[in-house]
């Protein structure tokens, strides 16, 4: 046996002992050095075989696991039971966000009665025999502007999908100003099932870069939507945060907690940094201090920080763990209001990554996407390969203008995985023992 190529081992208080983080099962262990010694020599006993096999530790053939490793997003697909859709229903909004993402997409721009038709065809179409989830995710702009349009596409293919004995729910991205009870009470019986509400820290802070339309702050419309609502659905929050507020959203955390919004109310809590736009898509207040990559010495401490945070109050935050680019995932596409097809929505209205329209269909975006691009002899080669597959198309682009270059994660991951290990130990779990 060998050990694993994919993981990283770090120093444990334990006197003797090694945390070991397998990148390819997500999972944590903690193992004594002459055991982990002992792969190397050769003197591994059956039973710590098999309980260092099962965690992803060690593997029979580093090599043969590295080929297996090109077919695992395959092997992903083809196992896939389920159509996930993304669906930018409009492009209007009630807010002004300093940093808006739409830029100069954004605008009063509804999907049409005819367009949402089209959708269904789609979506029937692609949902074959042996799918047996159907889950849309309704964007914007700010989606419960169409909340009627939502109802009548679920209400559409809530039918479809019971005639075929799958089923159907769907989740909302959503400022939150307009989220309030009666309004999730009519989406939970069309399907909804989730939401997340974007809180830029504090009020201050929050309201100065998410205010209404009109000038007025909006953080306590949103608190009190939530207080509202957060028994209806998962109820998770995210934030947008630069280097001159992260330190600001651990106020935001606290209030939560003072407003009722406990641990066992929020289904889960994740903040991250407000990105760089392509060149030529400026805000409408010429927003700068967006980051350009997560490598940036100020994004890598803001993560740390505003995990441990998050965690230590009992909320929980999603895991490091194995999670494929969108673009990778076969059955799953996004639909502009316009019927245009993407495969990231990120990508939306980006000259060059449309992928076909609900009219024509999709055509081949292998090439346009670069499917492979994580299958290069670096790539390959690095640990950290499961986490990343060669990063995000839409911050490649960003960067250079083009995907023709992997998104590289290993400063990242250098930087953080280690804290982010610790973290999980500290707060959510005891690591495995062998």
């Amino acid at each position: 046996m060998q050990l694993s190529h994919y993981i990283k081992a770090y120093p444990h208080e334990t006197p003797d002992h090694l945390v070991v983080y397998s990148t390819k099962k997500a999972s944590i262990s903690l193992i004594p050095e002459k055991i982990y010694s002992s792969v190397e020599n050769g003197s591994l006993s059956p039973e710590d075989e098999a309980s260092l096999s099962k965690l992803g530790i060690v593997v029979s053939d580093r090599e043969a696991e590295k080929r297996e490793m090109r077919l695992v997003i395959d092997r992903l697909n083809a196992k896939n039971k389920g159509l996930n859709v993304s669906v930018i229903i409009n492009m209007a909004c009630n807010f002004d966000c300093v940093y808006c993402y739409e830029g100069k997409l954004k605008g009063g721009h509804y999907m049409s009665g005819e367009t949402s038709e089209l959708l269904i065809d789609f979506i029937k179409e692609r949902f074959s025999k042996d799918k047996n989830l159907l889950n849309l995710d309704f964007y914007g702009g700010e989606p419960l502007l169409s909340s009627d349009l939502i109802r009548e596409i679920s209400g559409t293919l809530k039918r479809f999908t019971s005639d075929r004995g799958a089923s159907y729910t769907f989740s909302l991205v959503t400022n939150g100003s307009l989220f309030r009870r009666k309004v999730g009470e009519e989406l939970v019986r069309s399907g909804l099932t989730a939401v997340r509400i974007t809180i830029d820290g504090d009020a201050e802070t929050h309201n100065r870069y998410r205010p209404f339309r009109t000038g007025a702050g909006s953080f306590d419309t949103i608190i009190g939507n939530i207080k509202e609502t957060h028994d209806l659905v998962k109820m998770g929050i995210g934030g947008n945060f630069d280097r001159g507020t992260y330190e600001r959203f651990p106020l935001l955390l606290d209030h939560l907690e003072k407003e009722g919004l406990t641990p066992d109310k929020i289904y889960e809590v994740k903040f991250g940094p407000v990105a760089k736009r392509p060149d030529g898509d400026a805000s409408p207040a010429d927003y700068t201090d967006w980051c350009l990559s997560v490598n940036e010495p100020w994004v890598l401490k803001a993560g740390r920080l505003l995990r441990e945070e998050i965690l230590k109050r009992g909320y929980n935050t999603p895991k490091i763990m194995p999670m494929p680019c969108q673009v990778e995932i076969a059955d799953s596409y996004v639909v502009n209001y316009d019927g245009v097809i993407y495969k990231c929505p990120a990508l939306v209205g980006r000259k060059g990554f449309d992928i076909g329209d609900l009219r024509t269909g999709v055509r081949d975006y292998s090439g346009s996407h670069r499917l492979d691009i994580w299958k290069n002899n670096d790539c390959m080669e690095c640990e950290y390969l499961p986490l990343c597959f060669g990063g995000c198309r839409y911050m490649a682009y960003v960067r250079d203008g083009n995907i023709d270059h992997p998104d590289c994660k290993r400063h990242y991951f250098d930087a953080t995985l280690e804290t982010f290990v610790r973290q999980d130990i500290k707060y959510r779990r005891t690591p495995q023992t062998r």
